[in-house]
């Protein structure tokens, strides 16, 4: 019998989810499924303070990055403070910093980093590669403005969950590739120019110092032991959060046939050696889980130093109901524990 399985508050939040929001998310139109993404105040605990909150924008290639800066106040020592970039999920569709709120600023207070939440443009209506070079922007803002954030430049990490994982990882790929992406022009047909679209330089001064990647999106194929075990409902009043006909949705939103299997897509695909330490989370009743653990295989194999957190008794997108699943508590409380010494030492892992 597998490990897996679903814990009893794991059940009771989605059965809560599904009287909640009772049309199937295949159902929604765009407008609905962002405003479902947003009511997370029943599954949340309450925001805690931080010392400054500001919203303000990076510029990327193809327009502006919201950004909104957590800062925790000033460090012990007075010197400059670690950072983190979170990158919300939602596949590439939903995630904004509203959604991330709550865990922005629990991470700020518990580990003293500056947190800076990037909305980066949204799939469908901005496919790839426009909120990957969104997030390589809002990375490089964050760098170039260090002395502004009282931050560290050479200590800014990245986390992500689920779509946002994808994206944290693909971020640190392309800036330690100086990557070359196709910009798209909207519409497509014009302003193209006859040597195509303009091509996009994927570059900044620093590189980040770690990576968190929850149940991180790696692998457009949706073909792995979990999927199989995961993709639908088997006999649930509910799915198990995420089922396989969403999960390719999205992927459809965010990826054509001829970018679904690049190496900063599908991440997991790429090369995975030089990048910083990583953790690695999975849930346990996830078609996400499997990808996850070869992605962490890959990074250990590549010589980048690397650990795998196992949650077997949840689901996707657990890391947003803290106030009413523990796993989901005692993640944020476990990262506000590791992230100061991963933010401050690359070989801490």
């Amino acid at each position: 019998m597998s490990r897996f399985t679903l814990g009893d508050e794991a059940r009771a939040y989605l059965a809560e989810n599904a009287r909640r929001h009772p049309v199937p998310a295949p159902q929604l139109t765009l407008a609905e499924a962002r405003a479902a993404a947003v009511d997370l105040g029943w599954r949340q605990s309450a925001p805690v303070p931080v010392a400054a909150v500001r919203d303000t924008f990076a510029v990327g290639p193809a327009g502006y990055v919201p950004l909104r800066i957590h800062d925790p106040g000033a460090a012990p020592d007075g010197g400059p403070r670690p950072a983190l970039l979170m990158l919300p999920g939602g596949g590439w569709v939903t995630g904004t910093a509203d959604i991330a709120d709550v865990a922005a600023r629990r991470l700020a207070v518990d580990t003293g980093a500056v947190v800076a939440t990037a909305t980066y443009a949204k799939a469908p209506e901005h496919p790839f590669p426009l909120p990957l070079l969104d997030c390589v922007a809002a990375f490089a803002w964050t760098a170039a403005h260090a002395a502004e954030l009282g931050i560290d430049p050479e200590r800014i990490g990245i986390i992500g969950d689920s779509a946002g994982g994808n994206l944290a990882a693909a971020t640190a790929l392309a800036l330690r590739d100086a990557a070359e992406l196709a910009v798209p022009t909207r519409p497509p047909t014009t302003a193209a120019g006859p040597g195509g679209p303009p091509v996009h330089r994927c570059a900044s001064a620093h590189r980040p110092v770690a990576l968190v990647l929850l149940y991180p999106a790696t692998d457009a194929a949706c073909d792995t032991e979990s999927y199989r075990a995961f993709a639908a409902d088997h006999g649930l009043t509910t799915d198990h959060g995420l089922t396989a006909d969403r999960m390719a949705y999205y992927w459809d939103c965010y990826t054509d046939a001829g970018s679904r299997f690049h190496p900063l897509a599908s991440v997991g695909r790429a090369e995975l050696h030089e990048l910083p330490p990583t953790v690695v989370v999975t849930a346990g009743c996830d078609v996400l889980r499997s990808e996850g653990e070869a992605f962490a295989a890959g990074l250990a194999a590549a010589g980048t130093p690397c650990e795998l957190w196992e949650y077997p008794h949840t689901v996707h997108g657990f890391f947003h109901s803290d106030g009413v699943l523990h796993d989901a508590a005692e993640l944020l409380g476990r990262l506000g524990r590791t992230l100061p010494a991963l933010l401050g030492d690359r070989a801490s892992l």
